[in-house]
């Protein structure tokens, strides 16, 4: 029997694993209603919270009642003034009478509703992929087969690939559309192969209509996965089905990846997605706000694009957290309650790092030694990765720029200064710098 009791028991569960901000904003919030059949039901404070929940916690939740069960359980949220009023628990959002039919194909090919072209915020960082994705959704297997996505996290590419996937199905609710991660494919094959089912798995995958595979740079090095891979690309490929894959990576600096999977990705059309401009995150910022059904002057979007400079997603839950705060305390979204919501997380403590932590960590990644940087080589492969650590010293270091300079074989002041203005530039349109620099980073622990 699932009790208050119980759900109290699941929250502390959920304490332990979450962040403690993600814990207060979202789980705290949720009071248990009833228990009927196999359906627990718990009230939230607002329809938004909904919708968060239900794309992700809800699994958490489920499993944990499931173990206090012992057997499968569903979970239904209602808002709770919906609850006070006496009302059934209801959806989220009214829909459309042909609305369910389309959802339960969405739901089907493991797509998310919210994930379509119209929801998409349009600039030049994108603009070029944007078209890419709409042209092969309005003609899959046609043109610009394969389509190959490629960019930094949370800037966009799951989004559109999944936009594929939702325009393809509405203009034909019969195609044969899947989107999957390549760990999902990965771990599909692995369990065909234990069940003895291989031929059910290679007619799954080599049937589709649409195969789109995001984050396709997980396979590397999986021999079978590439080989398995390698000839569903080409059944799919000479039956002019459509393929799309995403990857943080451009083809030929895939390591580990084989060379006839890198030709074949190479083959078609390789699209980039850029770290979004200033006023493309105020955009995204708004209308996901009225999306949602809150009112967000240009000041606050502006705040909160400015403070949030890492991606896409890192934005998206800034604001996440903004609309939850505004939804508990009954308070409009302003300037005060942006700050006053995001102070102590986004952007307040930045790690300071010493030269030679950040020196070793960037010859390790390009694989040069500390020497070069410090070297008066101009040469691309050496003078590229020596910007990269003078970029990353400004950042993360107290260090003064002829501090910087004598650290790298005594270089002037504006020699540095310049280098790490160029880096800057860079970043604003060159995804694979922007992408090296993440991995840096994540040496780094920043």
């Amino acid at each position: 029997m699932i009790t208050n009791e119980v759900w109290k028991s699941c929250q502390t569960e959920l304490r332990h694993k979450l962040n403690p901000h993600n814990y207060d904003s979202w789980i705290a919030p949720i009071s248990y209603e009833s228990f009927e059949g196999d359906t627990v039901t718990l009230s939230v404070p607002s329809v938004f919270f909904v919708d968060w929940i239900e794309e992700h916690y809800k699994g958490q939740i489920i499993d944990l009642f499931g173990d206090v069960a012992g057997k499968s359980i569903s979970l239904k949220l209602s808002v709770r003034h919906e609850l006070d009023r006496g009302a059934e628990p209801s959806s989220p959002l009214p829909k459309a009478s042909d609305a369910p039919s389309y959802m339960e194909l969405l739901e089907k090919c493991s797509l998310n509703e919210k994930h379509t072209f119209r929801n998409f915020v349009v600039g030049k960082s994108n603009e070029f992929c944007h078209a890419s994705c709409q042209a092969v959704a309005a003609n899959p297997g046609r043109v610009y087969n394969p389509l190959f996505i490629y960019g930094g996290v949370g800037l966009g590419k799951t989004h559109l690939l999944q936009a594929i996937g939702a325009e393809a199905l509405r203009k034909n609710p019969k195609a044969n559309v899947l989107y999957m991660t390549s760990e999902k494919f990965v771990n599909s094959m692995i369990n065909s192969l234990q069940q003895g089912s291989m031929a059910n798995f290679r007619n799954k995958y080599r049937s589709l209509d649409v195969l789109m595979v995001d984050d396709i740079q997980f396979i590397a090095g999986k021999e079978r996965s590439q080989e398995e891979f390698f000839h569903t690309f080409n059944t799919l490929y000479e039956s002019k089905k459509q393929i799309v894959v995403t990857s943080d990576k451009i083809p030929k600096d895939m390591k580990n990846m084989e060379e006839r999977l890198r030709s074949r990705f190479a083959c078609g059309l390789i699209s980039d997605i850029q770290p979004p401009e200033l006023e493309i995150k105020i955009a995204i910022l708004k209308q996901i706000a009225k999306r949602n059904g809150f009112d967000m002057d240009d000041d606050v979007a502006s705040y909160l694009a400015e403070k949030i400079k890492s991606n896409i997603r890192e934005l998206e839950g800034s604001l996440a957290r903004v609309m939850a705060y505004s939804s508990l305390t009954n308070r409009p979204i302003n300037m005060d309650l942006a700050q006053e919501t995001i102070r102590g997380i986004y952007g307040e403590v930045v790690r300071m790092l010493d030269i030679k932590q950040i020196q070793k960590a960037v010859v390790e990644y390009y694989g040069l030694k500390i020497i070069d940087l410090k070297s008066r080589s101009r040469s691309k492969n050496i003078a590229g990765p020596r910007h990269v650590a003078e970029y990353l010293c400004r950042e993360f270091t107290t260090a003064s720029l002829p501090e910087i300079g004598r650290s790298f074989g005594g270089r002037d002041h504006t020699t540095v200064l310049h280098a790490v203005s160029k880096i800057k530039a860079d970043l604003e349109v060159n995804t694979q710098l922007y992408n090296e620099i993440n991995e840096i980073k994540k040496k780094l622990d920043l």
